[in-house]
């Protein structure tokens, strides 16, 4: 930024008084008889209100130049102020995709080591115990959980669904208990995280930028669940397990956009989850 030169008012200043002193002492040495002072003066008479007016006007330059520093000197401020909070965001986002890319990684360690066991018939009265591992295990568990509600209408008994699924998670729930809670953890971190954009004024744009910046990454969380992952969310969060706090998240952030419906136990299942949940929808200002 260009500085400006405060002093020069002050030299003019200066210089006036020294050429005011330098007439006075003129008329003092050079003209002995009053008379001749007096006369000498007043023909300098109107120079002493140039003189007075200049000195009035060198005040309010002096006045306005400093106003205009100081405006510059916020403008200054301003700028560094807005660089230091551009810089921070950064940082901010920075630690923020550190930690979601972890628990991206911790989720596929989680997939990955959970395992089950299945005895497969092989001809005669030959059975084979079979090791099931990953995502395998969310389809099996899946049908399981299926099987038994049909088994459930079949017999006339009509438990309540939500009783069956929870009575079948109980047999899962070591492995899946963790899988849940952190995908729970990492689209909470998403959705408390802070995305602000300061360039922007406009509320509804900031809430709008906001919800689609939640969303990006909402969307790469979504795109590492298999469909019966995504089916054991669905009946999951429709349960004590999820209904008060998961439930709402995968409505506002659309984590079943890509849900095999086909696969629902029965196809009115969808409708106990608002229409956000399958379609992506910018909240209102």
């Amino acid at each position: 930024m260009k500085k400006l030169n405060s002093n020069s008012p002050l030299n003019v200043f200066i210089l006036m008084i020294i050429i005011v002193l330098s007439i006075w002492t003129i008329s003092f040495f050079l003209l002995k008889d009053n008379c001749d002072r007096g006369t000498f003066g007043d023909m300098f008479g109107a120079v002493n209100a140039i003189f007075s007016g200049l000195a009035f006007a060198g005040l309010i330059f002096t006045i306005l130049l400093q106003k205009e520093e100081l405006e510059l000197q916020r403008i200054e401020l301003t700028e560094t102020r807005q660089e230091f909070i551009t810089q921070n965001n950064t940082l901010k986002k920075q630690r923020f995709e550190n930690t979601f890319f972890n628990m991206i990684e911790l989720h596929h360690k989680i997939v990955e080591g959970i395992d089950s066991s299945e005895r497969r018939f092989v001809g005669g009265n030959n059975y084979q115990i079979v090791a099931i591992k990953g995502r395998d295990v969310f389809e099996k568990e899946y049908y399981n959980f299926i099987s038994k509600l049909k088994h459930n209408e079949e017999t006339g008994t009509f438990k309540d669904r939500n009783e069956i699924y929870l009575e079948n998670y109980k047999s899962v729930q070591t492995d899946f208990g963790h899988y849940f809670r952190n995908v729970y953890r990492i689209i909470k971190l998403v959705d408390t995280t802070d995305f602000y954009s300061n360039e922007i004024v406009d509320e509804k744009k900031v809430d709008e930028q906001l919800f689609l910046e939640k969303y990006k990454y909402t969307s790469i969380l979504r795109s590492q669940l298999s469909d019966y992952e995504t089916l054991w969310l669905f009946y999951n969060c429709l349960t004590k397990n999820g209904l008060e706090n998961f439930k709402p998240l995968i409505e506002r952030y659309c984590i079943f956009k890509n849900i095999p419906k086909d696969k629902f136990f029965k196809p009115e299942d969808g409708n106990e989850y608002k229409k956000t949940a399958f379609e992506k929808t910018i909240p209102s200002a």
